[in-house]
C-alpha cells in the first residue's frame, strides 16, 4: 500500500542560465539606486498627482487610457504607506519625508526588470537563435532602460 515510499522522490530540472542571467542583470539595472535622485523626476509629476488622488479616495477617469495602470502605481504608494499629501508641481521638487520613494518607483521598474527575460523569451519562441535573443534582451535592457524604469510600462493597455 506504502509501496512508493520505498523508492526516493527524485526531481530534475533544466535550469536556463541565460535567462536567470539575463534577469538578473535586469533586476540589477532597474533596481540599482531606485531611490536617486530623491526628487520628483519626469513623468512622477504627472503620475504622482493621479496617485495622490487615488490615495484620497478620489476615483476618476481621464484621457490617457484605462484606470487600471494608475491604481497599479498607487497600489505601490499603498503598500509603501503614502497618503497622497504631496505636491507634484513640477520636476526637481525634493519629496517630503512622508513620501516613500522606493515603493512608488518599484512596480514601474520591477515591470521594466521583467521586460530583459520576457524578450530573450519570445525571440526564442520566434524560432531565432540564441544570440538574437541575447541581443534583443541586452537591448532591451540597455537603450529601453529610461523608458521602462519610468511609468510607461504598466500603463501600456
Amino acid at each position: 500500500m506504502w509501496g512508493f515510499l520505498k523508492r526516493p522522490i527524485v526531481v530534475t530540472a533544466d535550469i536556463n542560465l541565460s535567462l536567470v542571467a539575463l534577469t538578473g542583470m535586469g533586476l540589477l539595472s532597474r533596481l540599482w539606486r531606485l531611490t536617486y535622485p530623491p526628487a520628483v523626476v519626469f513623468d512622477e509629476v504627472y503620475y504622482g498627482q493621479y496617485i495622490s488622488f487615488y490615495m484620497k479616495r478620489i476615483f476618476f477617469l481621464d484621457d490617457s487610457g484605462p484606470p487600471f495602470g494608475h491604481m497599479v502605481l498607487a497600489l505601490g504608494g499603498y503598500l509603501g504607506g503614502f497618503d497622497g499629501h504631496f505636491l507634484w508641481n513640477r520636476i526637481g521638487a525634493e519629496y517630503s519625508s512622508n513620501v516613500p520613494v522606493w515603493s512608488l518607483r518599484l512596480l514601474p521598474a520591477l515591470a521594466g526588470a521583467l521586460s530583459v527575460p520576457m524578450a530573450y523569451q519570445i525571440v526564442l519562441e520566434l524560432h531565432f537563435s540564441h544570440c538574437a535573443a541575447m541581443g534583443a534582451a541586452l537591448l532591451i535592457m540597455r537603450f529601453l532602460m529610461n523608458v521602462f524604469i519610468l511609468t510607461y510600462f504598466p500603463l501600456l493597455p
